[in-house]
């Protein structure tokens, strides 16, 4: 569907033709339009059953100018259970086998997955070249401002309907989200978050080091997994999502994985859109895993982020916890695939997170933790008790005790590396039951939660996710001493 904009009214019913030559590429074509509706403003609705190519204003009549779709999204179009309009991407140029054409206006919608999804098949002279080159030997990059902001996308797909008279020709951004750059400074932005911790449609406030306030609001509107983010940050078109990460990370473990950030509209001091971000950040969908978080703590989110992000203002801290991180993401990603898969990721966090408490807070030397006649059991036994944990780590583990003790009783910690280790060497002679694997899951997840949490600084309590069985909600005392 296309709109004529005109400055004067009394067209009805009908048919007509309009012929232009030297169309863009200097390909010629002619289009039937059927205009059907006339509305306040004397806009103008037409059905073009087949493609032409238009630039982004083309004229057919000194008074009237034929145009694509609305502008940009913007984050509170979101808020909506209705299907999302399809908007436009000023483009100045786009580049396909050395045609050049624009400046133009690209039609784009997001797929089911948030992905933005361009429909080129308006533009004839590029679907004449992918017909004759192939999709794999078309390759298209876009020049977005002025001062050289431009993208490569893929072309994935070209289709024809049964009859012909229909064609679609599809094509993703190479990296999403991309920056759409108008000024570089921005002192606030609101964005769409997706997938994001269950709030429990309660506004949520952050502060971080900084005093950067981030607020997480949510939809009356839409499903829960969506909110909206807002935010006093001050932060450049050239990187805008450096400033974001601790902020991500930190949603990244509240919900145990990853939270698509996107379709951000920064502000300038006017107020005025400094730059877009079309499309999202990594998300995973589905319902959050249980973790360390749900709404018995959800009152004690702010200070713990406080603390988590005055942890990641040290270089070496910062990648050590994002590096646990991104294993405790994998392994709760991986989980309803393959249990194994999760128990190796888990331990992996383990390892990531032990090493740097033995060397930059236990005060382990170089050598020490370069011996490798230290068993990893050995390690994390070390870095729990630089803690002072005292719990019993396999309270909720009736199976792991049991194993335990037909091992002469190995401990906690050696008996996650021992399930770890007969899984990755495949020894024939234990095979562990599918409770011992979801239990050393569960207990090795919980300990990468409680390192964390031993490095940032937090006490309090956290929900404890080896309780698989009852009651949900069954909250703990982080077990270190004070």
């Amino acid at each position: 569907m296309v709109r004529i904009r005109g400055a004067r009214a009394g067209l009805g019913r009908g048919d007509g033709w309009f012929e232009k030559k030297e169309l863009i590429g200097g390909y010629e074509d002619k289009v039937r339009i059927r205009w059907f509706r006339v509305v306040v403003g004397f806009d103008l609705s037409l059905q073009i059953p087949r493609p032409v190519a238009f630039c982004r204003k083309f004229s057919i009549l000194p008074e009237f100018s034929l145009y694509f779709g609305g502008p940009m999204l913007q984050p509170e179009q979101f808020e909506t259970d209705t299907k999302l309009p399809t908007f436009l991407l000023p483009v100045l140029d786009l580049e396909i086998c050395g045609l050049n054409i624009g400046p133009i206006e690209i039609p784009v919608s997001y797929d089911g997955n948030w992905r933005p999804l361009l429909h080129l098949e308006g533009f004839l002279p590029i679907v004449r070249i992918v017909e004759k080159n192939g999709l794999a030997n078309s390759n298209v990059s876009i020049k977005l401002t002025e001062n050289g902001d431009s993208a490569e996308i893929n072309l994935t797909r070209l289709t024809y309907s049964s009859d012909q008279e229909k064609i679609k020709l599809e094509a993703r951004l190479k990296q999403e989200p991309l920056v759409i750059r108008y000024t570089d400074l921005a002192v606030g932005f609101r964005a769409v978050l997706l997938s994001s911790p269950e709030f429990y449609n309660t506004p949520t406030i952050l502060r971080d080091a900084n005093s950067t306030e981030f607020e997480i609001s949510f939809s009356k509107q839409s499903s829960s997994a969506l909110r909206f983010i807002s935010s006093n940050l001050r932060f450049t078109a050239e990187s805008p999502l450096e400033p974001l990460q601790t902020l991500m990370d930190f949603l990244t473990f509240t919900k145990g994985g990853y939270c698509g950030l996107g379709n951000l509209a920064a502000y300038d001091v006017n107020k005025a859109i400094a730059f877009h971000l079309l499309g999202f950040t990594r998300n995973d969908s589905g319902e959050p895993k249980t973790n360390w978080f749900d709404i018995e703590i959800r009152g004690g989110l702010p200070g713990i982020f406080l603390m988590f992000s005055k942890a990641m203002t040290d270089c070496t801290t910062k990648r050590a916890l994002r590096q646990a991180i991104n294993f405790y993401r994998a392994s709760n990603a991986s989980r309803e695939v393959s249990v194994e898969m999760s128990i190796i990721a888990s331990h992996s966090g383990l390892e990531a997170i032990v090493n740097y408490i033995l060397m930059t807070r236990a005060g382990w030397s170089e050598k020490l933790a370069e011996n490798r006649s230290i068993t990893f059991s050995d390690r994390l036994r070390a870095a729990a008790a630089y803690f002072g944990l005292h719990s019993d780590i396999l309270a909720h583990s009736p199976t792991l005790s049991a194993l335990s003790r037909s091992r002469n009783n190995i401990d906690e910690f050696e008996i996650i590396s021992f399930i770890r280790n007969k899984l990755v060497h495949q020894d024939p002679k234990y095979l562990p039951t599918g409770i011992q694997l979801h239990e050393a899951w569960l207990v090795a997840q919980w300990l990468i939660e409680i390192l964390v949490f031993g490095v940032i600084g937090y006490r309090g309590q956290i929900i404890d996710r080896r309780v698989y069985s009852g009651w949900r909600g069954t909250t703990c005392q982080i077990p270190f001493r004070s």
